[in-house]
């Protein structure tokens, strides 16, 4: 069996059944699975049905296959598939999943990130698009090789699983076949050829980015390309579509309680009101976190804090560890991707 990702999330087992009454819209949508990877243990991608639409996300495994058929079988009707915040995880699922996708003619859509074995699931879809449940500099879709245990390339499973003319094939035939030889070629699983929707070009200077996965770095800060992902076969067309849970989306509300003040964009460093350049790094470095987070600072222009990603209130522990250390009241500059310092 192929991986794409070591994924070390824990296993939550169901039976066959209970995928049948969750494809059925009979049971609340959560993480099911099967199977676990080898070599490390793995939650399976989320389902959420919606009408004629079904979101997965989350990471991928084996009985995810199996999942997605119930849900077709239960609702032949789906005609939009949205694929959310995937780090993949395994190979074969991805290629068969996109494989039935394709053959329902259904519509993908993907929704924050969608990478390694998600990519070719939403490179299954007829139609392929990108959603605006997220900012668009956090919503993208990454290619790469398949990788071992160790996250290291894997040449043989590559080519065994005829990753390039799969993916030439699946770009409607689009897609540059150097650039898909660059990026199946990948010696780490951290790198990955992204590609942002052809509007953030102007912002960012471009819209693909090529990650060699050698260092930690934010996406956008890789090796620019100058193609575009309707060039390129990734979506076929420049619609952004909302899906349907969208005003649900932990991010959506937490973007509504705590609105940008206009005090300054997010990257712009140079106005954060610290004059401790060790904050100003550390302000790089929650630039790159995930999501939620929260960013904090004292009058004192010495003293700041910021928490991301599990905790229970990211906003809450922020401003406590800034004022345990500035011995004084903090406030906050940002919370998630908007600055609300005023």
């Amino acid at each position: 069996m192929l991986h794409d990702k070591k994924d070390s999330t824990m296993v939550f087992a169901k039976t066959r059944t209970t995928l049948r009454r969750l494809a059925a819209g009979l049971l609340p949508a959560l993480a099911v699975g099967a199977a676990a990877l080898s070599g490390g243990s793995a939650g399976a991608m989320a389902l959420a049905s919606h009408g004629n639409t079904l979101i997965l996300s989350g990471p991928v495994i084996g009985g995810d296959l199996a999942m997605v058929k119930d849900a077709f079988a239960a609702n032949p009707k789906i005609d939009l598939v949205v694929l959310r915040n995937s780090h993949g995880g395994d190979a074969w699922t991805g290629y068969r999943v996109g494989e039935l996708l394709r053959e329902a003619g259904v519509t993908t859509a993907v929704s924050g990130y969608c990478i390694s074995s998600c990519s070719r699931m939403f490179l299954g879809g007829k139609q392929r698009v990108f959603t605006n449940d997220y900012p668009a500099d956090r919503t993208y879709v990454g290619f790469h090789g398949h990788y071992n245990a160790q996250g290291n390339l894997d040449p043989q499973a590559v080519s065994q699983g005829g990753l390039y003319a799969w993916t030439l094939k699946h770009s409607d035939g689009k897609a540059d076949p150097a650039l898909v030889k660059r990026w199946i070629a990948i010696e780490k699983n951290r790198g990955a050829a992204n590609f942002f929707h052809p509007d953030v070009a102007p912002a960012l200077g471009h819209s693909v980015f090529f990650c060699d996965g050698l260092q930690a770095q934010k996406v956008t800060s890789c090796e620019a390309l100058g193609t575009h992902a309707l060039e390129r076969g990734v979506i076929t067309d420049e619609r952004r579509i909302a899906s349907p849970d969208q005003d649900a989306l932990p991010e959506k509300q937490r973007a509504r309680q705590f609105p940008a003040s206009g005090y300054a964009a997010l990257d712009a460093s140079h106005k954060l009101p610290l004059d401790a350049p060790a904050g100003l790094e550390q302000y790089q470095r929650y630039l790159l976190a995930s999501l939620p987070r929260a960013f904090a600072v004292a009058p004192t222009r010495k003293h700041w804090a910021w928490v991301a990603g599990g905790a229970d209130d990211v906003n809450a522990q922020a401003l406590k560890r800034c004022e345990e250390r500035a011995q004084q009241a903090c406030v906050l500059y940002s919370v998630d991707d908007n600055v609300v310092y005023k």
